[in-house]
């Protein structure tokens, strides 16, 4: 008999569904509804996440249940694990289970935490039972079929468990040690609340603490730009922006800060004829975003929606167990190059969501996100072909993967790119544009998710006319615009969630930099969103406007910890070796 442990109900009742045999019963009864279920020869019970706990230092020693700095660090030499309160009874549900059974399945969750979590448990108990592993990224009947077909050895993941492990201790160090000392530092200045000090919290805390100070501190500076007035013999008029040459003082971010350079450039151009020293066009191609990681969800639905990272999590994860999307944790927007042949069916499923551009769909094309080299643990979130009435939210996130999914097989975005250079009294001057020749996947989106990409990419609107090199032009007319400096932008729970997985982005030392880069960032897919949660609920940071903004308690907090405690950098090297 095998005994299958799900890392949650849902996950059981879906393997269930789908094991050869007749269900005989779902039996017991745990005050959370059934236990177990028999289906044939095989039973399938499950956890409720874990079911086992880090013991808390005073598990360890009596000297340990009064905080006091002399009994720091807290190290434990042999680490305990114990009972949740409210698992009690499902534990002994599953000890009872397993001496019944010959081969035990881990069925937790496609990453470490759900490896960890039914690894821990069976070495809790104490099983010597042969233990196999079945890997699900996708509830669907064909993704559980195949799974079950092809169990593995669970000694295959044991790194995957020690990573998960390694991950749990070291947070429990940096959790209970750093919490302790600096909550009785605080006590010590007068302030009586619980200082909590993480890993991965605190450096997510730092990024907003600096962006928020960096604000504060800005001085915006005046700063001045040339524009132009071009009027050519086709009697097109059209901007061209000045390029200052190498003689001319401009500052660190190549800005002219000397209002009276661009007074004299104006007056100099105003009514003068010039010629065109370059002309080019030329057709470019924009192959259509890669589907969702679980982070550039989270940071789409942010901007596109207002949604926070955890309900997005949690609609995403919402969706994964009614079967209509695939496992959401996931940091990886490729796809397994063998999950092409079921996009026919996927795609004829999808057609009233993606409407009239359903026709004009290639279901043989294959673009850049089917690749086997770039797939990590989990491949990229895809709907599964399967159909519910969704309302609200739930449909907005579902139909966001929908429309990156179907993306694939619509041809590239395609337009004419043009450059158009002029020499005026000896002063350059240049103008960009793009112009649409075929909408590609594009159509998509709407014309204001359409209209925000452009912006995003600087493209300008205005039509451009078809010159010839050497042909004259005239400036018909010149302004000197004046624009302020601005400070960086408030953290969103998007943009943080971003920052947090390229956190190479904001590392300045180059070998940290360049390691960094290799690697997700701080925290994972699956933490990220609740490390945000936690900065909330522990009043270090708040929300206002869609904004993450810190408080006085999130502040003096970082500016009392060492950068060995607030360095994200030094956080990412961490993730960097669980990943190893």
């Amino acid at each position: 008999m095998r005994l299958f442990i799900a890392e949650k109900p849902s996950l059981g009742k879906a393997i269930a569904q789908y094991l050869p045999g007749t269900c005989l019963h779902q039996g017991g009864a745990s005050g959370k509804g059934p236990t177990h279920i028999q289906v044939g020869n095989d039973i399938v019970t499950w956890c409720f996440g874990h079911l086992l706990e880090m013991a808390e230092p005073e598990a360890y020693s009596d000297e340990y249940k009064k905080w006091d700095v002399t009994t720091l660090p807290i190290i434990p030499s042999q680490w305990k694990l114990l009972p949740k309160e409210d698992a009690k009874k499902q534990i002994k549900v599953i000890k009872s289970l397993l001496e019944k059974c010959s081969v035990v399945v881990n069925a937790g969750d496609p990453d470490r935490e759900g490896q960890l979590l039914v690894d821990e448990l069976l070495e809790y108990l104490g099983s010597k039972k042969p233990v196999k592993r079945l890997w699900l990224s996708s509830l669907d009947e064909v993704s559980v079929t195949k799974a079950l077909s092809d169990l593995r050895d669970n000694s295959d993941y044991a790194n995957l468990k020690l990573s998960a492990e390694a991950r749990q201790r070291s947070d429990w160090l940096v959790g209970m040690n750093l919490t302790r000392a600096y909550t009785l530092a605080g006590q010590a200045s007068g302030f009586n609340n619980v200082l909590s000090v993480g890993r991965v919290q605190t450096p997510t805390l730092a990024l907003v603490v600096a962006r928020d100070l960096a604000i504060e501190n800005f001085k915006s500076r005046n700063f001045y730009s040339v524009t132009a007035d071009i009027n050519c013999a086709c009697g097109i008029t059209f901007r061209a922006k000045w390029l200052p040459s190498d003689s001319v003082i401009l500052d660190e971010s190549k800005r002219l800060l000397d209002k009276s350079v661009a007074n004299k450039i104006v007056s100099l151009i105003k009514g003068l004829n010039g010629k065109v020293t370059k002309y080019e066009t030329t057709e470019k191609k924009q192959p259509a975003p890669l589907p969702f990681s679980l982070s550039k969800l989270q940071t789409e639905a942010n901007k596109r929606f207002g949604l926070g990272a955890q309900a997005v999590l949690d609609i995403a994860q919402s969706l994964y167990e009614a079967k209509l999307t695939t496992y959401p944790r996931t940091d990886c927007q490729y796809l397994p190059e063998s999950q092409h042949r079921d996009a026919s069916k996927i795609l004829e499923s999808l057609a009233d969501i993606v409407g009239d551009a359903s026709h004009r769909m290639q279901k043989s094309l294959r673009s850049s996100a089917w690749n086997d080299k770039k797939v990590t643990a989990h491949h990229a979130i895809i709907p599964t072909g399967q159909r519910q009435n969704l309302q609200g939210n739930e449909a907005r996130i579902y139909e966001l993967i929908v429309q990156f999914y179907a993306a694939q097989f619509l041809p590239e975005y395609r337009y004419q790119e043009t450059e158009i250079v002029l020499s005026i009294a000896g002063e350059t001057f240049s103008a960009r544009g793009k112009t649409p020749v075929s909408a590609g996947w594009r159509e998509l989106f709407n014309d204001k998710q359409n209209e925000e990409e452009k912006q995003d990419e600087g493209e300008s609107s205005q039509p451009l006319p078809t010159l010839q090199q050497g042909e004259s032009i005239k400036c018909q007319d010149g302004r000197t615009e004046s624009k302020k400096t601005t400070p960086p932008a408030h953290f969103t729970e998007g943009s943080l969630i971003q920052t947090m997985t390229n956190i190479h982005n904001i590392v300045v030392e180059p070998e940290l930099k360049k390691r960094l880069k290799e690697t997700a960032g701080i925290g994972t897919e699956a933490t990220r969103a609740g490390i945000i949660e936690t900065l909330k609920k522990r009043k270090f940071i708040i929300e206002q406007k869609k904004n993450l903004v810190s408080t006085e308690t999130g502040r003096k907090l970082i500016s009392a910890l060492p950068d060995a405690i607030i360095s994200p950098g030094l956080t990412g090297l961490f993730e960097q070796a669980l990943e190893a």
